[in-house]
């Protein structure tokens, strides 16, 4: 048994099993004679068996003689209460996420009398250990009391963790290492020339032999009391005083026209008639940069000269991607100025009248921001209500949708702090969801479903029979509804539906979806979407900007760098737990159609532009 000299409390013990009795025991355990593998890990998927009680000793009894008879330790080590199997593999140790080996300390921890421990068994492979001391015990300190080193688990050989390194130290298996090499002591990572595994032989499994006491029951009087319902009711606000609409627009080829907002405007009225006509409206126009070449191809020489115009490179070539990128023509940059000149005058001739552009205010940029800084200088500089509805500026409403409804139930459920309107790519999200995360995790998702009171509306007006349906866009071809019915198809056999119909089998005694009423769902998601959404103005502005985070990069989208935070934050802090910091869903009404859809602006054309491009193609065939 060797103490490590920098980690309290961690032991390492080589050669446990002889390699007769390890090829034996991996053996019986990778053609599970004792148990199956079960898909486990947050987005990894580990594949794990779990033993305990009379089953453990069973089949393992053996291995926990060896594991607890070390004539060395200072205490006694008593006899596990869990095992579990982990296979590790190149996916599984892409993770960057170091966790505790229990969230909350053990109750003989409190004491300051703990004789808590786990002991690690590594077999078929070396494993590399990572591990890190925060300043405090907490998933979330990035402050290191010690810095990170890599730890060695050898083939065959016991770690064992017990007082400091079990409860001050955070970790994770981060590679898979041949066995047959050789590591100095004073190095145990990757050494320089050594080759690693192939991805077909580059795994390991580690034996978790867990003596950790369940933590102290913790008081539940909190969590009741912001539970609690109270029977004084608060005065309902109008709409207009809790809602604020933003939508963010940047240079599009229809430019100087204003024929995209307007088409999407138009279909506001879908979320009633406050929203449409009462609530304010902030249009934020982004900056772009200028170039002179418009022609967007490159030249052959490779000589620049000085007086020389910048030049768009290849990636930027097509015209969508170089004006979604903020990179206009001189042209171009003059069609959007004309264009913002025409949206200015559009929004003062309805200041007066009941259109969707009156309440409507113009903000211009300038200089390039991005989607994501945009839509921050808005929220600081031009809402003043308690909840914002972002839109984008070719996001249209594609048939009635409960805005007002969904703001109600925010404003009695704290926990609910972003609420993203289906589209097509996300309308199904709990079976994408399912494709890729573990049985355990889907079965969690599954209870943070949310269906509020406020949520459960009269008229007949939701649901797969309901008059939203009815007054749904209807698509411009035949195919596209073909493939709308076969969408609606395919929803009804989704897990998300059947999950919903459980729902109402088991609330039927209560009267679910009854005398009109019809119950719609928020399901939780870890990706935040930049489609049509509602979200507290505070938890934007002081936690998704708050710029010690850096959540939000300048010039690109939200969704592209938070919502991979939101994923590490699940996989830190577990589902529950680390999904309530973000709480983000999205709107269901289990229906089987779309709240939104997408004009794709980048790629719209007005009728003049259409006709201009009909004459070229005429002219080019004429020559």
């Amino acid at each position: 048994m060797t103490p490590n000299p920098r980690i309290n409390g961690l032991y390492e013990i080589p050669n446990i099993l002889s390699t007769d009795d390890a090829d034996k025991l991996s053996n019986a355990i990778d053609n599970q004679h004792y148990g199956e593998w079960c898909p486990e890990g947050f987005d990894r998927r580990n594949r794990v068996q779990r033993y305990s009680g009379k089953e453990m000793e069973d089949h393992f009894g053996w291995v926990v003689d060896k594991v607890i008879d070390q004539p060395g330790m200072s205490t006694t080590l008593r006899r596990p209460m869990e095992l579990v199997i982990t296979e590790h593999t190149p996916s599984s140790c892409r993770s960057i996420v170091n966790t505790f080996e229990q969230r909350e300390l053990c109750l003989c921890q409190q004491q300051q009398n703990c004789h808590c421990y786990v002991a690690q068994l590594t077999l078929v492979n070396n494993a590399i250990y990572s591990i890190e001391k925060p300043v405090v015990r907490d998933l979330e300190c990035w402050d290191l009391a010690e810095p990170a080193t890599n730890i060695l688990m050898e083939q065959n050989s016991l770690v064992i963790k017990m007082g400091e390194s079990l409860w001050e130290w955070r970790g994770r298996i981060s590679d898979v290492k041949d066995a047959n090499s050789s590591v100095s002591e004073e190095n145990k990572g990757w050494q320089k020339g050594q080759q690693k595994l192939k991805a077909s032989n580059k795994r390991c499994v580690t034996l978790s032999f867990r003596a950790i006491l369940p933590p102290e029951p913790s008081s539940l009087s909190k969590d009741m009391t912001r539970c609690s319902l109270t029977e004084e009711l608060k005065p309902q606000l109008t709409l207009a005083k809790l809602l604020t609409i933003v939508v963010t627009t940047s240079p599009i080829r229809s430019n100087p026209s204003t024929e995209l907002l307007e088409r999407t405007f138009d279909t506001f009225q879908f979320a009633g008639s406050e929203f449409a006509y009462d609530c304010p409206k902030v249009i934020v126009c982004d900056g772009c940069r200028v170039v002179e070449d418009d022609t967007g191809e490159n030249t052959d020489s490779d000589e620049k000269k000085d007086d020389d115009p910048p030049k768009i490179t290849r990636k930027y070539a097509n015209v969508k991607q170089t004006l979604r990128n903020g990179i206009a023509t001189v042209d171009q940059a003059n069609n959007y100025a004309e264009f913002k000149k025409q949206l200015h005058k559009l929004c003062t001739d309805s200041r007066d009248t009941q259109t969707p552009f009156c309440n409507t205010t113009v903000v211009e940029l300038d200089e390039r921001h991005g989607y994501g800084f945009a839509l921050r200088h808005a929220l600081y500089n031009c809402v003043e209500t308690p909840y914002v509805c972002v839109i984008q500026h070719d996001r249209t409403f594609m048939r009635p949708t409960p805005i007002k409804e969904v703001v109600l139930a925010m404003e009695s459920r704290k926990e609910i702090e972003y609420v993203g309107m289906s589209m097509k790519s996300n309308l199904n999200y709990y079976d994408i969801f399912s494709s890729k995360y573990s049985r355990r995790a889907c079965a969690e998702l599954k209870t943070m479903i949310i269906r509020p009171e406020e949520l459960k509306i009269a008229g007949n007006i939701y649901g797969p029979n309901g008059q939203s349906i009815a007054n749904m866009v209807e698509p411009p071809s035949e195919k596209r509804r073909q493939l709308r019915d076969a969408a609606r198809e395919t929803y009804k056999a989704s897990h998300q539906n059947l999950i919903y119909e459980e729902w109402l089998e088991s609330m039927s005694s209560r009267g679910a979806n009854q005398d009109g009423f019809h119950q719609l769902s928020l399901i939780p998601t870890l990706f935040w979407y930049d489609n049509t959404h509602i979200v507290r103005t505070e938890h934007y502005r002081d936690f998704i900007y708050n710029p010690m985070y850096k959540m939000v990069a300048r010039g690109g989208f939200v969704e592209d760098k938070l919502s991979p935070i939101i994923i590490r934050s699940c996989e830190r802090l577990g589902l529950s737990l680390g999904h309530s910091k973000f709480g983000c869903y999205l709107l269901d009404d289990h229906s089987g159609d779309v709240f939104t859809g997408h004009l794709d602006g980048g790629s719209y054309n007005t009728a003049g532009i259409h006709r201009e491009m009909q004459a070229k193609e005429v002219e080019s065939k004429q020559l």
